[in-house]
């Protein structure tokens, strides 16, 4: 199937789609009736194109009913509403589905839409966040369905008065809290990051945080480091030997400080997708996006030496990485993207689900049996229980699958409706 999305959304969206911007208030007002009931909510259908570099996204309403019908299939072929980015589009909805919430990566702006139906999406508020945060690239996450957090990391090689020897290299963390209703920051905060002296001599560095989750008044933000050879004046892969979490007090921003582990060693600030979560319990989970895919216990406020290390990689009989995020459902049961390292790198399509027992610490391959691509995967919903997640190779034709967790068979899953794809084009979730 070779087709220009762009062409075909100019053609189409020119007739069909209007853009207003409202004031807060009229927004509030137009929004549809809020349910809790699955049967009558919107989910968002989303899809990128481009799957190096820039890349576009394209969104439609599709319901819980369509997607569950084995008979239905879903196209963006003529159809669909383009997220305005510059870069890439990194989208959230709203709980009820009636918004969706957009951060333009590489255009510094935040926005939000009123979801009318179909493809009909209309911007209600647009922000510019470029002065607060010091770039057009910061990150975001959706805290909940009335805050977001931004976060970015700025780095600087630091050198003696002659600019000769070579010191340290300082990051500057900035983080602010963005109302989802008025898109407007309530609250931000640039700190220098907890360094630890020996790395810092020694070049290492943290150079992105991301995917934070709150537990007990506290942001947990993921690390990736990286370490500056002065040599060369080159950043170098990280060799780690802990895992790292920033943590600060939320929603002020201040009393930033780090925990660690040694149980396990990698990064844990994930990609575009959520890396840790709390259980019924309020324990966090993390996991480690770096040397191998495992997961790490955070409970009350440090890590959980008596947990240690669950090392899903260990399970699954190859080289495992999961170095994109993962989901949670409940009880303890997740399902966590997994590329087979023997197979290919993180560009290939050789990915797995996995699903995994936070408990019991197993861990079952599930028997999809084409190759996925799951790099950008982004979101996957919980819908009566169970987790649906649209699920295609790249440019080729897949489904949505809906996984039960309550089975442990490499099959506890149902198929639903088709999708279709198109040329490097690739499915980022269900939101």
């Amino acid at each position: 199937m070779n087709f220009n999305f762009k062409k075909l959304f100019q053609l189409s969206l020119l007739s069909t789609l209007a853009i207003s911007i409202t004031s807060c208030s009229d927004d509030d007002s137009s929004s549809a009736p809020t349910t809790n009931n699955s049967a009558y909510k919107t989910y968002h259908l989303v899809l990128g194109q481009g799957s190096t570099g820039n890349s576009a996204t394209y969104t439609q309403g599709v319901t819980v009913e369509d997607m569950m019908n084995p008979n239905k299939t879903f196209s963006f072929n003529g159809y669909g509403f383009e997220v305005p980015s510059t870069r890439t589009a990194r989208v959230y909805a709203s709980n009820d589905g009636n918004t969706l919430y957009n951060l333009n990566y590489g255009g510094g702006a935040v926005a939000k839409y009123n979801y009318n139906g179909g493809q009909d999406y209309s911007l209600s508020l647009n922000t510019d966040v470029q002065a607060v945060m010091g770039t057009a690239n910061p990150r975001w996450t959706k805290i909940n369905d009335q805050y977001a957090m931004l976060q970015a990391v700025a780095t600087e090689n630091l050198y003696d008065a002659s600019g000769l020897v070579y010191e340290r290299t300082k990051a500057t963390v900035t983080l602010a809290l963005v109302d989802l209703n008025t898109m407007s920051v309530t609250q931000n905060a640039s700190f220098e990051y907890p360094w630890e002296q020996v790395e810092a001599s020694e070049g290492i560095h943290v150079f992105r945080i991301d995917a934070p989750v709150v537990a007990n008044g506290k942001l947990y933000y993921g690390v990736m480091k990286r370490n500056y050879d002065p040599l060369t004046s080159s950043n170098e892969t990280m060799v780690y030997n802990n895992v790292e979490t920033l943590v600060v007090d939320y929603p002020s921003l201040q009393n930033p400080t780090t925990i660690s582990t040694t149980d396990a060693a990698g990064s844990s600030n994930g990609y575009r997708t959520p890396v840790a979560h709390k259980d019924e319990n309020e324990d966090t989970y993390q996991l480690v996006t770096s040397g191998g895919a495992s997961i790490v216990k955070i409970s009350n406020g440090n890590y959980d030496a008596s947990y240690g290390k669950f090392d899903i990689a260990a399970l699954l009989n190859h080289g495992a990485e999961a170095n994109t995020g993962w989901f949670y459902v409940s009880n303890g049961i997740g399902y966590v993207p997994v590329l087979n390292t023997d197979a290919g790198d993180s560009s290939s399509s050789n990915w797995h689900l996995v699903r995994v027992d936070l408990y019991n610490k197993t861990a079952v391959k599930m028997n999809i049996s084409f190759n996925m691509w799951l790099r950008q995967y982004q979101w996957a919903s919980v819908i009566d229980g169970k987790l649906f997640m649209a699920l295609t190779p790249l440019g080729g034709n897949g489904n949505i699958y809906i996984f039960d967790p309550t089975s442990t068979s490499e099959n506890g899953y149902t198929i639903g409706a088709s999708l279709e794809t198109g040329v490097d084009a690739f499915y980022l979730g269900i939101f």
